[in-house]
């Protein structure tokens, strides 16, 4: 009877949180559809567009009528003009509907003289991602999912303090190195709980990222940078070096940090169904675990960096240029991200093996418990 109830009682309460959820998501998407006037920069709305063809191939003009929806202007109507291209490398071609930002002239009256598209309104198509992310996050992962969404917004608030911090001045190595920990030890503990399991996988990750750079460190002193081609960060006015190991600590931190938490929760778990177990059946069980999440990490790192470059890559292409010279100027950086991604993934797997062994375990160096 009182299992009954209880289960009648989780449903009922999933069925509020449910319901709950689906009226912030509804309010949410209506928030985002008319926020016009939360923007001081004059909102239009396209009603109208005439397509004009020129003399030049793939160049066509669009005479755009457009409502003006927020500031001292709204529910006025102006004409823009707008310029596209085949290639629609530095243009955009608009549809009806859209809603985009415009920079207004106006007179000594007031009137408006002049008008100039500056872009799409993008922030709506954004939050509807966002809004479909939380809502997602939160009926799959429940109370889990809430410390998963708590630990992104940290997270993100983290990375905008070391961005402050650099334009400030102080040292980007420095603070990525701090901000790395932290990331580290706020994500795990929120999402796996104040437990021995989650000091695992937090020293497996901070002693495989340490490793990891220094390895990078050492190959590249070694070999003067040599076959690391930094030409995408010439615009950068500060050392092209230091990105790079920036990037490379970023990028692959969540990677290290999914595999760690992996083998510790999977030692913790084989332990707790077998306490008995011996030390090389745990480890073999374990690192069968890991050679499968392995392959998988460094395949998915490959693509995170690889799928940035592909508009670029196209873009070359499409001009004739070689598929070596891509490779090798192009996306060099990214394959050397991707790779030594993926170095990190590989030997995370042993040392945090080995440290949720010994701690988890209670083992003993020689092997017994």
């Amino acid at each position: 009877m009182i299992k009954l109830w209880n289960k009648s009682k989780n449903k009922k309460a999933i069925l509020i949180i449910g319901i709950l959820l689906i009226i912030i998501g509804i309010l949410s998407y209506y928030f985002v559809s008319n926020n016009e006037e939360y923007y001081k920069k004059t909102i239009v709305k396209i009603t109208y567009i005439d397509k004009e063809s020129t003399h030049l191939q793939d160049i066509n003009n669009q005479n755009i009528t457009a409502v003006i929806m927020n500031g001292n202007h709204k529910g006025e109507k102006i004409i823009l003009e707008n310029s596209t291209s085949f290639a629609g490398l530095f243009d955009q071609e608009y549809n009806l509907n859209d809603e985009i930002f415009v920079s207004i002239k106006e007179n000594e009256n007031g009137m408006i003289i002049s008008s100039r598209i500056d872009g799409y309104k993008r922030d709506k198509y954004l939050a509807y991602v966002v809004i479909l992310f939380v809502l997602l996050i939160l009926l799959v992962g429940r109370a889990k999912g809430f410390r998963s969404l708590a630990s992104v917004i940290v997270n993100i608030l983290l990375f905008c303090c070391v961005i402050r911090l650099y334009l400030y001045g102080y040292n980007l190595f420095l603070v990525t190195s701090i901000m790395n920990i932290l990331f580290i030890v706020i994500s795990i503990f929120i999402v796996s709980g104040y437990n021995k399991k989650s000091f695992c996988a937090i020293i497996g990750t901070i002693v495989s990222m340490i490793i990891t750079m220094l390895i990078t460190f050492i190959v590249v002193w070694i070999t003067h940078s040599e076959g690391i081609h930094y030409e995408e960060m010439e615009f950068l006015m500060t050392s092209p070096e230091e990105i790079f190991f920036v990037g490379i600590m970023i990028g692959t931190i969540g990677a290290i940090i999914d595999i760690a938490i992996t083998m510790a929760s999977c030692i913790s778990e084989l332990l707790v169904q077998n306490p008995n177990i011996k030390r090389e059946a745990l480890i073999k069980s374990s690192m069968e675990v890991g050679k499968d999440i392995m392959a998988t990490n460094a395949n998915t790192l490959v693509f995170v960096y690889i799928s940035g470059s592909i508009p670029i890559i196209l873009f070359w292409l499409l001009n004739g240029v070689s598929f070596s010279y891509i490779l090798n100027i192009g996306i060099s950086l990214e394959i050397i991200r991707a790779l030594i991604g993926s170095i990190g993934v590989v030997i995370s797997i042993p040392i945090t093996l080995y440290i949720s062994v010994l701690l988890l375990g209670k083992y003993k160096l020689g092997g017994v418990k």
